[in-house]
């Protein structure tokens, strides 16, 4: 298991990143949001809270996953057995060396930090990846987040950690869609994301 980045901080109460005493700017999310209409994120605020809302979804699974990737055999509600039964089948973890979890990751020179769901190692290759949750089967097509990926395997990069590919692992009641890219894409994606995103910020 990889040991957490020396000097990385969490502040959960403001959710803002200090490292080695300074004050991160970004968050990757920033960065994949930047785009996001005002009507897009109206819906997903309705759609937020409450006790079918995707926030406790999302945090009840992601923490269920967590768990099972290290060793142990979380509960979690019966409400999510669906979503968790269909990970607890899914071939694409089958062999799967965890080397982390929820592992926080920063780019020190873009002033840029994130958290990347998991880091796996399977027949020699590693695999960066991100978990998502989503309410029905036909929902598990979705966009493969590149660009999110792109800058978690970047900021690997600068602690010397290079991933092989990219993985986006979609469950819903039932089902489990697992998308790979190279992560030579989703580097490229990143790179022009985070270019268009510096291009909007004032310029002093």
């Amino acid at each position: 298991m990889l040991e957490p980045i020396p000097g990385l901080e969490f502040f959960e109460e403001s959710h803002r990143y200090r490292f080695n005493g300074e004050w991160l700017a970004h968050n990757v999310s920033d960065i994949v949001d930047m785009d996001m209409t005002p009507f897009k994120r109206s819906m997903i605020a309705q759609y937020k809270d409450g006790e079918d809302g995707w926030a406790i979804r999302g945090k009840t699974i992601h923490d269920w996953c967590e768990g099972w990737l290290n060793g142990k055999d979380p509960e979690a509600p019966e409400k999510w057995k669906d979503w968790i039964e269909a990970l607890r089948g899914e071939k694409f973890f089958e062999g799967a060396e965890t080397l982390a979890t929820e592992y926080r990751v920063v780019d020190e020179a873009k002033s840029c930090v994130g958290s990347l769901d998991f880091l796996l190692r399977k027949n020699g290759v590693i695999y960066v990846g991100d978990l998502k949750t989503v309410s029905s089967k036909k929902a598990v097509s979705r966009k493969f987040c590149d660009v999110q990926l792109g800058a978690y395997a970047s900021m690997l990069a600068c602690q010397g950690i290079y991933a092989d590919l990219a993985a986006m692992v979609v469950v819903s009641p039932g089902r489990v869609k697992v998308v790979e890219q190279s992560v030579g894409n989703c580097l490229k994606a990143w790179s022009d994301a985070w270019g268009k995103f510096q291009a909007k910020q004032p310029q002093f």
